[in-house]
């Protein structure tokens, strides 16, 4: 089996990148190395296209396979092809805000006793059993808008598996036991004091570039079930 370079977990501002076809089928390719995100870990995939001899190819959907990434396209490609992929970065560039946004958010919320968030996407938290109430909520949007006008960093890393501590906190243990026992190192996120977690999904650099909430709103569900949603500014 071949293996997929990911450019992306090094450098999620990738915008286009060159590669080489090492698999072929019908209408989908894999690539030595790519900088499209495979869908996965709640964030969506990424869409695009792939230049082979002049012409365009579009990039449907991205799925990792083992080492591999498959490429869905429109147009058939022959193997050992040269491409030069183009990712849509409108499109992945607000994916980078919203899954930065939401780590925020999620450390935010746990420093205030939330309890345990048991889903999480692009527009919601959910948390049970919690407690969180409208007052929380109003501390973290006052604070998340803060820490975008501070623009602090937003720090990539790898740790070694054996060395981290999720301590009791039962979401982060449920996510370590999903990862294969072979994998040793692991890609960290660390958004300053707010938020760190193991995540393999693009992110911004810094905090000014989530931007900040234009809506931050609480529901009520039965069995102590809370749900946040939010949206962040254009």
């Amino acid at each position: 089996m071949e293996v997929t370079k990911l450019l992306c977990t090094n450098d999620s501002y990738i915008k286009e990148f060159d590669a080489t076809v090492t698999r072929i089928g019908p209408k989908f390719a894999v690539l030595d190395q790519t900088a499209f995100y495979p869908e996965g870990g709640g964030q969506p995939t990424d869409t695009g296209k792939l230049i082979v001899h002049g012409k365009e190819n579009k990039v449907i959907k991205e799925m990792k396979r083992g080492e591999e990434v498959f490429h869905y396209l429109s147009d058939d490609v022959e193997l050992g092809a040269s491409v030069h992929g183009v990712i849509d970065w409108d499109q992945r560039f607000q994916y980078m805000r919203l899954h930065s946004g939401e780590h925020l958010l999620t450390g935010l919320f746990e420093a205030r006793g939330s309890g345990p968030k048991v889903f999480s996407s692009f527009s919601q938290l959910d948390f049970k059993p919690s407690e969180i109430t409208e007052e929380t909520v109003s501390e973290v949007w006052k604070r998340f808008d803060e820490i975008i006008e501070e623009d602090i960093p937003v720090e990539i890393y790898n740790t070694n598996r054996d060395e981290l501590d999720v301590g009791d906190d039962a979401r982060k243990q449920n996510f370590l036991e999903k990862i294969p026992k072979d994998v040793h190192m692991l890609r960290m996120v660390k958004i300053g004091d707010y938020a760190e977690t193991f995540c393999m999904g693009t992110h911004v650099k810094s905090t000014g570039d989530i931007g900040k909430l234009t809506d931050l709103r609480l529901e009520s569900k039965k069995k102590r079930r809370k749900i946040v949603y939010f949206e962040l500014e254009n």
